[in-house]
C-alpha cells in the first residue's frame, strides 16, 4: 500500500512534523470515508468512494505510475486515452474500498449479488479443500474474489501488503478482517505461508505487483519483475495453484471466476524452473483481463524497470 495518499511523498518526507501531521490528516479522512459508508447501501457506498477517491486520486502522483504502467501496457494507444482510463482507475480504487468495507454484506446478499462460475475442474477442486495456493491480481473485484472460498469453508489466510502509516494500518487491518479466517503480512517470509499449506489450510493474493526480488518475467511483451514465490510455494508443498477473479456487473452485482487448476509445463524440470513456466501462465490470465478491463488495472507502483519507462 502507498506510504502517503492525498500528497506526493517527496513534499511529506521533507520534515518530520510535515510527515506525522500529512499521516494524521489521511488517516482521519479516510476514517470519516470509510464511517459513512458503513452506513450506505452497497450501491451508493460504491458510488461515493468511487466519486471520493476518482476527484482525488489523479491529483496525486499515484496517477503518473498508472498512466506509465497502461504507457507500456498499451504502446499504441493515445496519452488522451491513458489521461482517461487513470481517471477511471482512481474511481475503481475507491470502488474496492467500499467493497472491503461491505465484503461481509455483498456475502450476506450473495443469491442477489454474487454469480459463481467454476471452470472444469475447479468446483471438484475447491469441494476437496485441499491446501492451494489461490492467486487474483489488482483488477476488477479483486477483494470480492475470496468470497468464493466461503462457498466451500475452506480454510484461508489471506496475504496483505502492511500500510507504513500506523494509524492506517490499524484502520485496514480491521477492515481486512473479512478477507479470510488468518491474515498474513507479506513480510513475514515464506514459514508461516509454508506451514499454512502443510497444516492443510489454504491461502489466497493478489499478485501482479513489483515485488522487491523475483525473476523477469514476460508481461505484455516485457520482461517485469515477478514474484515467482506463490508457484514454488504450491510445487514445495505438493498444493494446486488456482488463479481466481472477480468481476463487477451493473447494479452492485458480481461474477466471480474460478479457472482450472494450473499444472506445471515441465514437470520434470527442476522447482525454479516450473516455479518460472507456471508465473508465466498466471501473467496470460492477468494480461487477457487488464486487456479486457484497462481502466480497472489498479498497479498505482512502476511495474516494469525503469528502462521500460516512457
Amino acid at each position: 500500500m502507498p506510504e502517503f495518499y492525498l500528497i506526493p511523498k517527496r513534499l511529506a518526507r521533507k520534515s518530520p512534523r510535515l510527515t506525522s501531521m500529512v499521516k494524521s490528516v489521511e488517516a482521519v479522512s479516510f476514517r470519516a470515508i470509510f464511517w459513512l459508508m458503513r452506513r450506505l447501501s452497497v450501491e451508493n457506498a460504491l458510488r461515493l468512494s468511487g466519486f471520493t477517491f476518482g476527484l482525488i486520486g489523479p491529483l496525486t502522483d499515484k496517477a503518473n505510475k498508472a498512466r506509465e504502467n497502461l504507457a507500456i501496457a498499451f504502446p499504441t494507444e493515445s496519452d488522451e486515452w491513458r489521461r482517461k482510463n487513470t481517471r477511471k482507475i482512481f474511481n475503481h480504487l475507491g470502488r474496492s474500498a467500499a467493497e472491503l468495507i461491505k465484503l461481509d454484506q455483498i456475502w450476506a446478499e450473495r443469491d442477489e449479488r454474487v454469480e459463481l462460475v467454476f471452470e472444469p475442474g475447479a468446483r471438484e477442486h475447491m469441494a476437496s479443500k485441499r491446501p492451494t495456493v489461490y492467486l487474483t491480481a489488482h483488477v476488477g473485484a479483486w477483494q470480492v474474489a475470496t468470497l468464493v472460498t466461503r462457498e466451500f469453508a475452506i480454510d484461508i489466510s489471506a496475504i496483505y501488503a502492511p500500510e507504513s502509516n500506523p494509524i492506517m494500518s490499524d484502520v485496514m487491518m480491521g477492515l481486512r478482517q473479512s478477507l479470510g479466517d488468518h491474515l498474513i503480512p507479506t513480510d513475514a517470509g515464506p514459514r508461516p505461508l509454508i506451514q499454512t499449506l502443510k497444516d492443510g489450510g489454504s491461502i489466497v493474493m493478489a499478485m501482479d505487483t513489483r515485488p522487491e526480488t523475483g525473476k523477469l518475467i514476460p508481461f505484455f511483451g516485457r520482461d517485469a519483475l515477478t514474484s515467482t514465490s506463490p508457484a514454488g510455494l504450491a510445487l514445495r508443498t505438493n498444493s494446486t495453484l488456482v488463479v481466481a477473479r472477480a468481476e463487477r456487473l451493473p447494479g452492485a452485482k458480481y461474477r466471480i471466476t474460478v479457472y482450472t487448476p494450473l499444472t506445471s509445463p515441465i514437470p520434470d524440470a527442476p522447482v525454479k524452473e516450473q516455479s518460472v513456466a507456471l508465473t508465466a501462465m498466471v501473467h496470460e490470465y492477468f494480461e487477457a483481463w487488464i486487456r479486457e478491463y484497462p481502466e480497472q488495472w489498479v498497479c498505482l507502483k512502476r511495474r516494469w524497470p525503469k528502462a521500460h519507462k516512457l
